[in-house]
């Protein structure tokens, strides 16, 4: 709006004011600042970094040598998060290519110690054999088959299972209660959902379907944070058919898995399958 002169001249020496008290402020506020930051003891430093991603971590090298020489320090590496070591990979094994095993590959430059993706962390003697069945942003699932509870028990027997989540990087792991046996000639595929951004919390996701017709009915989704399963019927209008020899992906708040649609037919009507945590959500992307 259009304002007196004489409004508008007292206006601009009022922000003469203000720019004049601007120029004095930053010196007495930085003054300020390092007396605060001097108060900072390394160890309460190392706590605020260890709380932030990565990425800024080593940014904040930049500060000062002082911060350069905290952070570098191999001493405080178990403390702060660390650059992408690598990444887990797979490899199909057995007669019929159903099994694989994965392995680590490192990344040049990477500052974390080489990953072994080989499980000798867990208690070898209460196993029998463990099948690494996913990975997800650096956690491994397993199906942990135990020892068998008599050496004369019969060989058609199912071993008794669970499932087994890790992190091969700091050899922690947790066993996650078995389900129900499922009937004879019904397939289960299990994947693993884990955001980092959420450490402390993953979901386990088992997938079945039907006896015949091999199409997804339904998913039984473990939560950490509850530590019980739940089970979802679909919600797929399509009859879906999964591939249970391929990875999944975990985005945003999703897990997305590949399937054809069922009947297969010659075009091999390729899709993607997402369903959330909560098993209420369903999708299908087509490929």
């Amino acid at each position: 709006r259009l304002k007196p002169s004489g409004a508008m001249e007292m206006e601009g020496k009022s922000s003469a004011k203000k720019k004049k008290v601007r120029t004095t402020n930053p010196p007495a506020e930085e003054a300020v600042t390092a007396a605060a930051a001097s108060l900072l003891t390394e160890d309460l430093i190392l706590e605020i970094l260890s709380r932030l991603p990565a990425r800024s971590v080593h940014r904040f090298k930049c500060v000062s040598p002082a911060w350069r020489d905290l952070i570098a320090d191999p001493a405080h590496r178990k403390k702060l998060p660390q650059p992408l070591a690598g990444f887990l990979y797979s490899t199909y094994h057995g007669p019929d290519h159903r099994f694989y095993n994965f392995h680590f590959a490192k990344v040049p430059g990477g500052a974390a110690q080489p990953v072994d993706p080989s499980l000798s962390f867990l208690p070898s003697h209460e196993y029998w054999y463990v099948d690494q069945l996913d990975t997800c942003n650096g956690l491994l699932l397993c199906r942990a088959h135990k020892f068998p509870s008599s050496p004369s028990g019969d060989d058609d027997d199912p071993l008794e299972y669970h499932y087994i989540v890790c992190n091969p990087a700091t050899g922690r792991w947790v066993g996650i209660p078995a389900l129900p046996p499922v009937p004879a000639g019904r397939r289960v595929i299990a994947r693993l959902a884990f955001d980092p951004a959420v450490p402390s919390h993953f979901h386990v996701l088992q997938f079945e379907d039907t006896e015949q017709d091999k199409y997804i009915t339904g998913v039984t989704i473990y939560s950490s944070q509850t530590g019980a399963w739940n089970y979802r019927e679909s919600r797929l209008p399509e009859k879906i058919s999964l591939f249970a020899g391929l990875t999944s992906v975990f985005f945003q708040g999703m897990l997305h898995l590949y399937g054809l649609l069922y009947p297969v037919n010659t075009d091999y009507d390729a899709v993607l399958v997402a369903v959330d945590m909560e098993g209420k959500v369903w999708k299908t992307i087509g490929v």
